[in-house]
């Protein structure tokens, strides 16, 4: 029953010692109201009350031997923990009522268990004392398990008492007036006014009532260090009434008490990730996860076995290893209470723990300077035993580069325009797989305005190629740092000799390199001028200037091949370097010419920016294949030598099987197999192929083809063949340009004689003159021992009326599908009827017994 723990361990109430209600100390809550979930209650104090779970009762008294029956967190939960891969021997397990011994049992900072009652009411301390000692151990058995998730080891400090040389949490049996058990309020009044109001203790008490489930005080302040006010600043008080003592034996159970005490440490913070108004967390299993009131949707983000466990994900209140940087290693953390063994910041006996799941942190350098890079970092937090896999750097928005996106640390850079605040999230994966996403702000920095230099990178003067495209490029960088800006537009201008203003040439944005590149062509001398618009981060720019010269320009070019032999049609690729002013853009032909000197063009390709290129092209011919710059206004003819190429046919490679190698004649045969092709010992695939089946007649004479098939993408063919003819079976494939025929035998088969059979019956013996009478039968085929329906058997039937020797052939219907077949008849005289069938290819003669039919 899920909810039966998660819902019992409800309350939370912020309450102030009475002794120290009016002291100007008092902490207050930063809020208490509705809109918390939370209530007033004493002065400096709040309460929150929750509805009991569906099912259960918490006003029903319970019986004593009911209560025995209930183990707490005992060996059923140390199973499901275990299950999830949490290290402790089974000896850890609270099937015992031992806890851990620490000093003379009651110095410093304890949790003080008490067993508490109202004056006139039965006492049960004697019966369910070995109870609330096993409780106790099973509240201990979920901390320490709890802690072994992040590599440490905390264990709750009771006060204690000897039991046969182990340690049992000391129970004190309390005895308050009548009426104390009203509220919780009520009761912490009643037991400080006996004396149990010391800040260095945590008093768990199980209190004999039926009036609420769990109830616990908790201020709500999450001040990092062990002077936040939980941590033994004041006496904090943990109630639960007996409908919910000692559950937690079970994967999705968990311990009300442990639910309760971990209130008193400090959990759970409204401002932890996963914090409610009230005091618990929605993000689900986790023994102090539920729907509270408290304003937020339960969400799973744990398995449900983590019920009986803390802080899933450990991330909001209980970590001994929170991630560095993140808000539990910045905040109020549980596992840091100096009233458990281990924990005052890892001293007093325990020490920090190690990841045992993957965590990171991410820091970003804010704010940047839009256009401008900044550093982004993630720092990994790894379990023992593993590296970094991958890192993965993504920005919200869309014009954001990253330097290093595959790295741990990386520069980001967005568009000079940029000013709202974004997000930067990087995602981390281990080599067990386990991956880990954490986001940053990012924030811009706007409202000054940085000077910038403009320049072209070629300088003052440059030549270009006569009407040739050639990238008109310029550079910005901020002129403080040095560094290129991105995103900026710069605007271009052109002006000839005849012209007597300058034109517009357009406006790109510059990369992340801080280039600016615009396609132009020139037939005349060109000035070109670049400058950059003030806006909201930078200063305007420029004008920076450019004449470009134009003329036919001088090339050299080279070009190789990256083999000299190849199988007909395989892939070969052609390269090399086109070197001349502008050597982008350039278009190259590139030829084979073979040795009877025709010239087979294989294709055209352009040269890059740095004039160098590259085709992948497939030869069906040996020759020389070279690469040709034809000549024109912009540039002087070019033609290099790639080298010699040798074209081969590569091998065919066909196999074949049939299932059947003996069949009645026309039956179905199933041949299947595969065609290859072999280029040097490289076998492939030949798909979509014609394959032809073919069967040699036994007694000589040209192959028969008896059925056809086309081969799959992995080369495989089927063909389903009436076998019609006897002889050696073979499948072909019959070529084609690059691929040579082949054929490949299967060997003998069989197209067996079918012996037949025919029976007729009349529907009548006699008929009237002008009658009709209809003839019906069956034909069937048979062949060694199997006994077929003979189906599309042209039969014959004949008359031969009576006294008469000459038959007369008067109909020759067709079996159906079934062998069956049906005739109508109009005897004009009496006589004898038959019907046969003759002997054809692949079938036997046969004659049914004649029928008589007279005529009255």
């Amino acid at each position: 029953m899920r909810r039966l723990l998660l819902a019992l361990a409800v309350g939370i109430a912020v309450v102030a010692p009475a002794a120290l209600a009016l002291s100007p100390a008092t902490p207050q809550p930063a809020r208490c109201g509705s809109g918390d979930a939370l209530s007033w209650s004493l002065p400096g104090a709040c309460q929150h009350v929750d509805e009991p779970p569906a099912g259960v009762d918490p006003t029903e008294p319970v019986s004593t031997a009911e209560l025995r029956a209930r183990d707490g967190g005992s060996a059923g939960a140390y199973d499901a923990a275990e299950a999830l891969g949490v290290p402790a021997p089974v000896q850890a397990a609270a099937a015992s009522p031992a806890v851990t011994c620490e000093g003379d049992g009651s110095g410093g900072y304890r949790t003080q268990a008490m067993y508490v009652v109202e004056a006139g009411r039965s006492n049960r301390y004697a019966a369910l004392l070995p109870s609330f000692r096993l409780w106790a151990a099973g509240v201990d058995d979920v901390v320490n398990r709890s802690a072994a998730l992040t590599g440490g080891v905390r264990k709750v400090r009771f006060v204690t008492e000897p039991d046969g040389g182990a340690c049992v949490a000391k129970v004190l049996n309390v005895t308050v007036p009548a009426g104390s058990m009203s509220s919780f309020n009520a009761t912490i009044s009643a037991v400080q006014a006996l004396g149990y109001a010391d800040p260095s203790r945590k008093y768990l008490m199980w209190t004999d009532a039926t009036v609420l489930c769990g109830v616990a005080s908790m201020y709500p302040d999450a001040t990092d260090g062990q002077g936040n006010p939980n941590n033994g600043r004041y006496a904090q008080y943990a109630r639960i009434d007996s409908g919910c003592w000692g559950f937690g034996d079970g994967a999705a159970q968990h311990s009300v008490e442990a639910h309760e005490l971990l209130h008193t440490l400090g959990g759970v913070m409204s401002t932890a990730p996963h914090g409610t108004r009230a005091g618990h967390c929605w993000d689900e299993s986790d023994t102090m996860c539920y729907a509270d009131g408290g304003g937020f949707a339960m969400k799973q983000v744990c398995p449900a076995e983590r019920e009986y466990l803390l802080d899933c994900n450990n991330d909001d209140y209980f970590s001994t290893y929170p991630d560095p940087g993140s808000w539990l290693d910045t905040h109020w953390n549980a596992a840091d209470s100096r009233f458990l063994i281990g924990g005052g910041d890892g001293s007093g006996g325990g020490a920090p723990g190690t990841p045992t799941v993957l965590g990171a942190t991410i820091a970003v350098n804010n704010p940047a300077v839009p256009g401008l890079a900044t550093q982004a970092t993630i720092a990994p937090s790894l379990p023992a035993g593993r590296t970094v896999a991958s890192v993965q750097w993504k920005s919200a928005r869309a014009d954001c580069v990253f330097g290093s996106p595959a790295e741990l640390q990386t520069s980001v850079t967005c568009a000079a325009t940029a000013s709202a605040p974004t997000t930067v999230t990087a995602t981390l994966t281990d080599s067990t797989g386990a991956s880990r996403t954490v986001t940053s702000p990012l924030t811009f920095a706007t409202g000054t305005t940085r000077p910038v230099t403009v320049a072209f990178p070629a300088g003052t003067a440059t030549a270009v190629c006569t009407g040739a495209a050639f990238p008109l490029t310029a550079r910005v960088v901020d002129t403080a740092s040095g560094q290129p800006v991105k995103g900026l537009a710069v605007a271009l201008t052109k002006q000839t000799a005849t012209m007597t203003a300058p034109a517009a040439a357009g406006s790109p944005l510059t990369t992340v390199e801080g280039t600016a590149v615009l396609s132009q062509t020139a037939t005349v001398a060109t000035t070109y001028r670049a400058r950059t618009t003030a806006g909201t981060v930078y200063a305007a720019g420029g004008p920076a200037t450019l004449v470009a010269t134009p003329a036919r320009c001088a090339t050299s070019l080279t070009a190789e091949l990256d083999r000299s032999a190849a199988y007909y049609g395989d892939p070969v690729s052609v390269s090399g370097r086109l070197t001349a002013a502008v050597p982008s853009g350039v278009t190259l032909a590139v030829r084979l010419t073979t040795a009877a000197g025709r010239v087979l063009p294989l294709g055209t390709t352009k040269t890059g920016a740095d004039g160098r290129f590259g085709l992948v092209v497939k030869p069906t011919e040996s020759g020389v294949v070279s690469v040709v710059l034809t000549v024109s206004t912009a540039y002087a003819a070019a033609t290099a030598t790639a080298g010699s190429l040798v074209v081969s046919s590569p091998a065919t490679l066909i196999t074949g099987a049939v299932d059947r190698t003996e069949v009645g004649f026309g039956q179905n045969v199933t041949v299947t197999g595969t065609l290859r092709r072999d280029a040097g010992g490289t076998v492939t695939a030949l798909a979509a192929k014609p394959v032809a089946v073919y069967v040699a007649p036994a007694g000589g004479g040209a192959a028969v083809r008896v059925g056809a098939a086309t081969t799959t993408p992995d080369g495989r063919f089927t063909a389903v063949v009436p076998l019609k003819v006897s002889g050696v079976l073979s499948v072909t494939y019959a070529g084609a340009a690059g691929q040579p025929a082949a054929s490949s035998a299967i060997g003998p088969v069989t197209a067996g004689t079918w012996t037949t059979a025919v029976t007729a019956a009349t529907s009548a013996s006699t008929v009237a003159a002008g009658g009709s009478v209809t003839l019906s039968g069956t034909a069937t085929r048979t062949y060694g021992s199997t006994t077929l329906p003979a189906p599309g058997l042209r039969l014959k039937v004949t008359f031969r009326a009576t006294g008469s020797a000459t038959s007369t052939v008067v109909a020759t219907p067709t079996t159906a599908a079934n062998g069956t077949f049906t005739l109508r008849v109009l005897p004009k005289a009496a006589g004898t009827w038959t019907v046969s069938v003759p002997a054809v290819a692949g079938y036997t003669a046969a004659e049914a017994a004649a029928l008589t039919i007279g005529v009255g």
